[in-house]
């Protein structure tokens, strides 16, 4: 039981975590791409930079997953030659 506890502990970290990455990327494209506070509506200008700030937010961070999962397998393959 140890085992299903320490997993739900780690989903867990991970979710925080998941939050934490979530609302800095929201913060930091609102404020670089909402500026007029004066219309209840969001321009087309400010709705394409902020898809635009999201899509570069996504694709980092999937180049940085793949570039972590190769250097786990790396790791692994070379713990194996030892």
């Amino acid at each position: 039981m140890a085992a299903a506890g320490g997993s739900t502990e780690t989903d867990m970290s991970t979710f925080r975590e998941f939050l934490k990455q979530y609302n800095s990327v929201t913060e930091k494209c609102f404020g670089a791409c909402i500026n007029d506070f004066g219309s209840r509506t969001v321009s087309d200008k400010e709705e394409k930079c902020s898809k635009s700030c999201l899509e570069k937010f996504l694709k980092m961070n999937q180049r940085v997953s793949l570039r972590f999962q190769e250097h786990q397998m790396l790791q692994a393959q070379g713990q194996s030659l030892v």
